[in-house]
């Protein structure tokens, strides 16, 4: 049960680290074309990284380390684009829960 709501965490966090550099990307650029492309295209090559790499489906097989180093790369952007829209306390707590999150994944596929 526990490991259930722990995967269902996981994908909401996912889901706040897209929102997170989409928000971002829509309020940093400069002119609507630059926004647009920004607010889109940030969390969708962020998705195509996750997607090809991090996911139980990936297409490329990379050892664990390189995997959580990825992964660890795509949070701690989605958590600056937080600090940088002026939401601190959320990225702080994102940032832990997340933390926590990939912790319990871990623990879990390690054992038998």
């Amino acid at each position: 049960m526990f490991k259930v709501l722990n995967l269902a965490l996981r994908f909401m966090l996912e889901l706040i680290l897209l929102f997170s550099i989409g928000y971002w990307g829509f309020h940093y650029g400069s002119g609507l074309a630059a926004q647009v492309a920004l607010g889109i295209g940030l969390p969708l090559l962020a998705a195509v990284i996750w997607g090809m790499t991090i996911s139980p489906k990936a297409r490329v097989k990379l050892p664990l380390a390189v995997v959580l180093l990825i992964e660890f790369l795509i949070f701690a952007t989605a958590v600056a684009c937080l600090i940088d829209s002026g939401l601190i306390t959320f990225a702080i707590v994102f940032a832990i829960v997340a933390m926590a999150n990939r912790f319990f994944v871990i623990k879990w596929r390690m054992q038998p």
